[in-house]
């Protein structure tokens, strides 16, 4: 698995991705290509990174976006993690959250933050990040709608 920097030539296979997620309501699937957009068009932005897990055939197998949070020292949060549909549950994710934290570790980071939803359907994304040596610092009950929580979880780098 060969991980690099998001290039323009992964837009379609990403958008796919997006398209494909079961998970992301429409609202978040319009926020995920607006970044992606925001990353590609402006090669002088600073909010935002990507980047590309590519397969041994040397297609895209998923991608992370992650950007340091407004107003801190050293902390970063990790937007997404998409991971090609025919392809999840094989570490992935799990190795695109890996190259996050070196990369950020390396740039001097200190805290990386996640967040992500209470639904049943979100189990596999915290399980990760339980996985990954990450903590529940937070819960707002009925954040995204009644019923739906947002879990923060955190890890020092």
């Amino acid at each position: 698995m060969n991980i690099r920097k998001t290039t323009g030539a992964d837009r379609e296979a990403l958008l796919k991705f997006i398209k494909a997620s079961e998970n992301l309501t429409g609202e978040e699937k319009d926020c995920a290509v607006e970044l992606l957009d925001i990353y590609l068009k402006d090669a002088g932005q600073t909010d935002y990174s990507f980047i590309t897990a590519l397969g041994p055939e040397g297609s895209q197998a998923g991608y992370a976006c992650y950007g340091k949070r407004p107003l801190t020292l050293a902390t970063y949060d990790l937007y997404w993690i998409l991971v090609d549909p025919d392809r999840r549950r094989s570490g992935i994710g799990r190795l695109l959250l890996k190259e996050v934290e070196g990369l950020l570790r390396d740039g001097g980071a200190k805290i990386i933050v996640a967040e992500t939803s209470g639904l049943p359907a979100y189990e596999a994304a915290r399980r990760l990040y339980m996985e990954s040596g990450y903590s529940e610092e937070a819960r707002i009950r009925d954040f995204y709608k009644p019923g739906d929580d947002v879990l923060f979880y955190t890890k020092r780098l």
